[in-house]
């Protein structure tokens, strides 16, 4: 395999069993980091009481429901599913609720993950014409389910006993990119005061693998077979957009250099009713900091009328600037549709009832947000799946670029598998691959709080760069580690990898590695003195010459490799000066005795 990149989802069930060998170092894509949204809900709409009633729908754009439903081991996803009926999903695979396998056995194969709808009560109104439908598909951008795999709807029947009233198997057969939708009836043996229905993944229970998406569910009374349109017109994705190549941008250079760097912002909408509908949209751009706004589109007319069942990528008009806020802020990026939505509703007898719990309008709006805080990153946020090398002192790198000269503060990483909570790493700055790195601190992979995603490294050094330069981390172990990886902003032709002693450009692993520099125009960190003032050296990053002002009894220099090294110093008036001149860049250590006591000084050479 050598140097050569590639994207093998089964590696991630070697990497478990322990099968993957030093002479297989390479950058491996892994299959999903799992997720869980739950919907933000109102104070005065908030309801405290469990189960669910008649109509009953849930297109999952809001999150996944507790208070719809009981989630076993099944992820929330905006990304995974391909050409969904509405924005978000349910992803059932081999993990659990905490992303971890079933099993460890390859051999083990049975039910994974299981969602349960709340109870109904369905007792006095026992009705041929009950039913309910769904939207699945097999795969998606997932790992596909094999032929003996199986998605399954079961009901609750009376004797609190499940059966199962439909089976999807998987295999070949099945489309990967195209959502289905099926329709089964609740018969009058099933309307019961306790009646669930719930789907049921069965397959490997060794990773995230066998994947299957559902949306769209719908119960309710006086369909048929048949009844598989909808008086809906609904988003389909989060909104896309960067400014140039970045999901996300330093506020303090944000203001000076936006202006023509703005893509279009881009989004998608489905028609599911069997008729065509004139439909408008807006596209709105607010800073969450002052609440200043601006209107990219405003009541933009579709033309041509969409027709029944159409899918249609749309895009705003184009912009150059948006609210530049003073502080860090957000930009809030909202796409809404104007399309005649309303709750549900039925007429009987000339009156006409509406049902809350169905409001067709909550797929119309989608909003998204630009963070400019004080970093550079090319995602959006959210790691739908993972990658990683396998090699002993192999280094990944991301290339970054910066309009005007600034500090490095830090740099964070989404580290996605728990399991290497405590593992050590080395964090990594260059301004160029093919020299040495201009810094260099050995650091641990630390244990994430409760909703931590982003692992925070302080550089605790004054490195300033310009143009290019590259962050990135290098590893002591031929374990892959898992970083990030955001699908929704392919920017893979900025990750470079080394694992056999050269850097190598991605140009298969697509989306953006989530490792974040974070930055300061203004120097983050003080100028170090020593103990009492007794020794000042500067300046500090240094190019040739550092001065050491002060009293001391002994000075011993040390490289980045922990080698001492003997470098040529003079005599000055307060001190002396080193002479770092032809010296690799990177990071060097002098170790003083003063008269208070031993100093250790983190010296970086440009």
């Amino acid at each position: 395999m050598g140097k050569s990149l590639y994207i093998i989802l089964l590696l991630f069930l070697m990497l478990d069993l322990g099968l993957v060998s030093e002479s297989s170092a390479q950058i491996v894509e892994f299959t999903p980091v799992h997720q869980l949204k739950t919907p933000k809900r109102a104070s005065s709409i908030f309801r405290i009481q469990e189960g669910n009633s008649v109509p009953f729908w849930d297109d999952f754009s809001q999150g996944l429901d507790t208070l719809k439903w009981d989630l076993e081991g099944v992820s929330y996803t905006e990304t995974i599913g391909i050409d969904a009926p509405s924005i978000g999903q349910v992803l059932f695979n081999g993990v659990d609720a905490n992303g971890k396998p079933y099993s460890l056995s390859q051999r083990d194969i049975g039910i994974t993950d299981i969602l349960t709808s709340k109870p109904f009560d369905l007792s006095g109104q026992s009705s041929n014409l009950l039913f309910l439908s769904f939207f699945w598909q097999a795969g998606g951008k997932a790992e596909f389910p094999d032929g003996n795999d199986q998605l399954s709807l079961q009901f609750l029947n009376e004797n609190g006993s499940w059966t199962t009233v439909w089976t999807q198997l998987g295999g070949i057969e099945e489309d990967r990119n195209k959502f289905s939708q099926s329709i089964v009836e609740v018969t009058p043996s099933f309307q019961h005061d306790t009646f669930q229905f719930r789907f049921v993944a069965d397959g490997r229970q060794i990773g995230p693998f066998d994947s299957w998406i559902l949306d769209y569910v719908y119960l309710n009374y006086n369909r048929s077979e048949n009844d598989l349109f909808y008086k809906d017109r609904s988003l389909t994705l989060p909104n896309h957009a960067t400014l140039g190549n970045y999901g996300a941008y330093p506020y303090e250079l944000f203001a000076a250099y936006q202006s023509g760097l703005w893509t279009t912002i881009e989004n998608q909408f489905l028609n599911l009713e069997n008729r065509f509908r004139a439909m408008e949209y807006s596209i709105q751009v607010r800073d969450t900091l002052t609440n200043s706004s601006v209107d990219i589109n405003r009541n933009t007319p579709f033309n041509p009328v969409p027709n029944s069942n159409e899918r249609r990528n749309f895009e705003s008009a184009e912009f150059e600037e948006v609210p530049a806020p003073t502080g860090e802020s957000m930009l809030e990026i909202t796409t809404s549709l104007v399309t005649g939505d309303t709750d549900y509703f039925e007429v009987s007898s000339g009156d006409t009832t509406f049902y809350s719990q169905v409001d067709f309008r909550l797929n119309d709006t989608v909003k998204t947000y630009f963070p400019l805080h004080d970093f550079f990153a090319y995602d959006h946020g959210s790691a739908d799946y993972a990658a990683g090398i396998n090699q002993k002192s192999g280094m990944l790198a991301i290339k970054y670029e910066t309009p005007e000269e600034v500090y490095l503060k830090g740099i964070s990483i989404n580290f996605t598998n728990a399991n290497q909570a405590n593992q050590a790493i080395d964090i990594l700055v260059w301004e160029d691959l093919e020299k040495d790195p201009i810094f260099r601190k050995e650091d641990l992979i630390p244990v994430k709080e409760a909703g931590q995603e982003f692992l925070f490294y302080s550089l605790d050094t004054n490195i300033q760069v310009q143009g290019e330069f590259y962050i990135g981390y290098g590893q002591f172990t031929n374990d892959f580690i898992h970083v990030g990886l955001d699908k929704s902003n392919d920017q893979g032709e900025m990750l470079f990898y080394n694992v056999a002693g050269a850097w190598q450009q991605n140009n298969q692993v697509q989306g953006a590695l989530m490792i974040r520099p974070h930055i300061s125009k203004e120097k983050p960190f003080e100028d170090i003195i020593a103990p009492e003032g007794r020794l000042k050296y500067y300046p500090n990053p240094v190019e040739n010459f550092l001065n050491m002002e002060g009293s001391y009894s002994e000075l011993r220099i040390f490289d980045s490799f922990g080698r001492e090294i003997f470098l040529t110093r003079e005599h000055s008036q307060e001190g002396e000066i080193i002479n770092f001149t032809g010296q690799h860049p990177g990071i060097y250590v002098i170790h003083v005795i003063t008269e208070a006591g031993p100093n250790s000084i983190r010296i970086l050479v440009k």
